[in-house]
C-alpha cells in the first residue's frame, strides 16, 4: 500500500507540475515529429516500392510471355513440317521417320486421318493406334475449322496423365483434308513449363499459365489434376484477362491476400500468363527500414530527454522559489514576494502581484470595518434583519429575527428553505435564486415553520450588498405578518359568506358563477345550477319569530351541504332564496341530486311550543347552453323552472 501511495505521490508530482508537463511536451512533440516524418518516409517508399515492382513484373511478364509465344510456335512450326511429309497416314510411319530429336520438344506424336482415327503414334503406346477420338473438342475443331491449333488441357485416355496437344492439319496435293497431325505435351514434364521457379520473384511470388476458358495448366502448388484458375487466384482483373485484356494491376491471391499482378497474352495458344506478388513481400524491406529508423528515433529521444530535463529544472528554478513565497504569504509570514530573478516576465508578475496584494490587504480592512458597522446597526434593528453571502447562505441574523424564528447562522440555503411552507417553497427559492444571480431585490411573502412547527406568515424584503461596486451578498428585513394575514383571510371569507347559515352570499356566488361560466365557453366544461326558495317558510317567520325562522334555514344549509360535493358551491342568496352551482355536473346528475335535497328538506322538521314546523323547495334546474351570453342567461332559466314548480303546487323538481 505505502509502494502504491509512493508511486501514486511521484506521478502526480511530476505528471502534474510545470516541469513535467514540459517535459512531456518534448516527448510528445518529438513523437508526433517522427511519426509524421515516418508516415511521409511510408508513403513515398510504399509508392517508389509498389512503381519498381511493378516494373519489374512488367519485365519478367513480357520476357515469359516472349519465352512461350517462342516455344510454342517452334512446335507448331516442326507440326507443319511433319504434315507435309505424311499427306496421307499409315501404321508404323512415324517409327521410320528417326524422330528422336522431337522428344526434346513432345512426348509423343500422333497421326489422326479425316475420320478421327488414330492411325499411327510415336513412340508406340498400347491400345492408342485404332482410338477414335472424335468426341474430343480439339479433334472436332480440326475437322470443322482447319487450322493449326493448341488444344484444351485434358486427360489422356490412355496415358492417364494431364496435357495438351498442338495440332496442325494434313492436306494433299490438292487441298483435300486427310486428317492431322498431333504432338503430345505432358503437362507436369514439358520442359515447356519448366524453369519458372528460378525467376526473381521473391520467396512468395509466382507465376499461372491457365487457357483463356480458366483451365489451369501451370502453377507451382498445383501440377497433379486439372484446376480452374479460381481455384489458386480471386483478382477482379482475371475476368478482364480472360477477355483478351493485359497490363499490371493490383488485385487478390489465393487466401484473400492482397498482391500486384500482371497479365499477358499468349496469342498462338489461347493462353493467359499470370505474374503474382504478395504486397507483404514487396513491403517487407521497406519495413525492415523504417523500424531501424524508428527505433533509432528512441534512441535519439533518451539521449536527449536528460538534457531537457536540465535545462527546464534550471529555467524554473525561480518559480520553485515563487511558490514557496506564496506559501509564507498566505500563512501572513510575510507580505510580499522578493524573488531575485533575470526572467523579465517573472519579474513583472512579482512586481503587480505584490501591488495587487497591497492592494487586497488595504480592501480587506476597510471591509472588516464596514462588516462591523453593519452588524452594529442590524444588531440594533427592533425588527428582523439578516446577511446572506453570495450563495444565499445566512451568514448574520439579529437578535430579533433569532428569537422569532430560533436560526442561528451560519446556515445554508438548502437547510433554511426546507422550513418554507411546501406550497411556497419552489417559487421562493426559485426567486431567491434568481435575485442572486441578476443582483436584484426580493420581495416575498410566504408561510414558513418556525423552531417548534408553528406556523408564521413572514414578509421578507432583501437588497444587494454593494461594495466598490462588487456584490457581496444581501440585506433583509423581516416581518411577521401572522395575524394580519388571519384578518385579511377572515374579512375575505365574511365579504362572500352568510353569516347565518355559513354559505356562500349573493357576492361570492356570482363570482364564482362567472368562473364556471368562463370554464364553459372556454373549454366547454359543463355545470349545472339548482336555484330554489322555501314553500310555507313566511307562516314559520310569523308564528315562531326570526329565532324559529334562522333555525330552518340553518336546517336547510345543512341539507344542501348533506347532498353536494366538497368543489360544489351553495349559496343563500337572501331571505329564503337558495341556489347551488355544481361544476362539471351532467345534467341528469344535477336532477337525481335536487329530488333528493328536495326530499331531504321535507323531511326536515322542527320542534316549538308542541308544533312541528316543516317547509318544502320548489327547486328549478338548469345547465349552460351555447346560446347563452351570460350568466343572466341561465340564472334566469332555474328562476323560471323554480317558479313553474310553484304554479303546479309547490314542493317539486323542474328543468329548464
Amino acid at each position: 500500500m505505502r509502494v502504491a501511495q509512493s508511486l501514486k505521490h511521484v506521478l502526480h508530482h511530476y505528471l502534474f507540475s510545470l516541469r513535467g508537463r514540459l517535459l512531456l511536451g518534448v516527448v510528445v512533440i518529438w513523437t508526433l515529429l517522427s511519426m509524421t516524418l515516418l508516415a511521409f518516409g511510408w508513403q513515398s517508399g510504399t509508392l517508389l516500392v509498389e512503381e519498381s515492382n511493378r516494373v519489374h513484373l512488367r519485365y519478367e511478364a513480357e520476357l515469359i510471355r516472349n519465352d512461350i509465344t517462342h516455344e510454342i510456335e517452334q512446335r507448331l512450326e516442326v507440326l507443319e513440317r511433319l504434315a507435309g511429309l505424311y499427306p496421307d497416314a499409315s501404321p508404323g510411319m512415324l517409327a521410320r521417320g528417326n524422330h528422336d530429336p522431337l522428344l526434346a520438344l513432345f512426348e509423343g506424336l500422333i497421326l489422326v486421318d479425316a475420320e478421327n482415327i488414330v492411325v499411327d503414334d510415336w513412340p508406340t503406346l498400347e491400345g492408342r493406334r485404332g482410338q477414335d477420338i472424335g468426341y474430343r473438342s480439339y479433334a472436332r475443331f480440326m475437322r470443322n475449322v482447319q487450322r493449326p491449333h493448341v488444344s484444351e488441357p485434358f486427360v489422356g485416355a490412355v496415358s492417364g496423365k494431364p496435357m495438351v496437344m498442338m495440332l496442325v492439319p494434313r492436306h494433299t496435293e490438292q487441298g483435300r483434308y486427310t486428317g492431322f497431325v498431333g504432338g503430345l505435351v505432358e503437362i507436369a514434364r514439358s520442359e515447356l513449363f519448366e524453369g519458372f521457379q528460378r525467376l526473381r520473384l521473391g520467396d512468395e511470388g509466382h507465376v499461372v499459365i491457365a487457357t483463356a476458358s480458366g483451365r489451369l495448366l501451370y502453377h507451382p502448388d498445383q501440377r497433379q489434376d486439372l484446376p480452374t484458375l479460381e481455384d489458386v487466384a480471386r483478382d477482379p482483373w482475371l475476368d478482364l484477362a480472360r477477355d483478351g485484356w493485359q497490363g499490371e494491376a493490383s488485385g487478390n491471391l489465393l487466401g484473400s491476400s492482397a498482391g500486384l499482378t500482371a497479365y499477358r497474352q499468349i496469342w498462338p495458344a489461347d493462353w493467359i500468363l499470370g505474374l503474382y506478388l504478395p504486397l507483404d513481400q514487396v513491403y517487407t524491406p521497406l519495413a525492415n527500414v523504417m523500424e531501424r529508423i524508428t527505433w533509432r528515433g528512441w534512441w535519439v529521444l533518451g539521449l536527449l530527454l536528460p538534457m531537457m530535463a536540465a535545462v527546464i529544472w534550471l529555467t524554473l528554478r525561480p518559480l520553485t522559489r515563487l511558490a514557496q513565497q506564496l506559501k509564507e504569504l498566505s500563512q501572513g509570514h510575510r507580505r510580499s514576494l522578493q524573488i531575485a530573478t533575470r526572467l523579465s516576465e517573472l519579474r513583472n508578475v512579482i512586481d503587480v502581484f505584490n501591488e495587487v496584494e497591497h492592494g487586497r490587504l488595504k480592501a480587506m480592512e476597510d471591509l472588516q470595518q464596514r462588516k462591523a458597522f453593519l452588524k452594529g446597526i442590524l444588531a440594533a434593528s427592533p425588527q428582523g434583519m439578516f446577511v446572506t453571502d453570495t450563495q444565499g447562505n445566512l451568514t448574520f441574523v439579529n437578535q430579533a429575527l433569532r428569537q422569532l424564528l430560533g436560526i442561528t447562522p451560519p446556515v445554508h440555503l438548502p437547510t433554511w428553505a426546507q422550513r418554507i411552507h411546501e406550497e411556497d417553497r419552489k417559487p421562493v427559492v426559485a426567486a431567491w435564486q434568481a435575485s442572486l444571480l441578476r443582483h436584484q431585490d426580493v420581495a416575498r411573502q410566504f408561510l414558513y415553520y418556525g423552531e417548534h412547527g408553528e406556523l408564521y406568515w413572514l414578509d421578507v424584503h432583501a437588497t444587494a450588498i454593494r461594495v466598490d461596486g462588487e456584490i457581496i451578498g444581501q440585506v433583509g428585513v423581516v416581518r411577521d405578518i401572522t395575524q394580519r394575514q388571519h384578518e385579511d383571510a377572515l374579512r375575505r371569507w365574511e365579504a362572500e359568506h352568510d353569516p347565518l347559515t355559513g354559505l356562500l352570499n349573493r357576492r361570492g356566488f356570482e363570482r364564482r358563477l362567472e368562473e364556471a361560466f368562463a370554464a364553459w365557453k372556454k373549454a366547454g366544461t359543463q355545470s349545472a345550477l339548482l336555484m330554489f326558495d322555501l314553500d310555507h317558510f313566511k307562516a314559520i317567520n310569523d308564528a315562531g319569530g326570526h329565532a324559529l325562522g334562522d333555525s330552518m334555514l340553518r336546517e336547510v344549509a345543512a341539507a344542501m351541504s348533506a347532498e353536494t360535493r366538497s368543489s360544489d358551491h351553495a349559496a343563500r342568496q337572501g331571505g329564503d332564496e337558495f341556489a347551488i352551482l355544481l361544476p362539471g355536473c351532467e345534467f341528469s346528475q344535477a336532477m337525481r341530486i335536487a329530488e333528493s335535497l328536495r326530499a331531504r328538506i321535507a323531511a326536515k322538521g322542527l320542534e316549538h311550543n308542541g308544533r312541528t314546523w316543516k317547509v318544502t323547495a320548489s327547486i328549478g334546474v338548469s345547465n349552460f347552453q351555447w346560446s347563452d351570453q351570460s350568466v343572466d342567461d341561465v340564472v334566469r332559466r332555474a328562476d323560471a323552472a323554480s317558479y313553474a314548480v310553484k304554479s303546479r303546487g309547490r314542493n317539486g323538481v323542474v328543468n329548464a
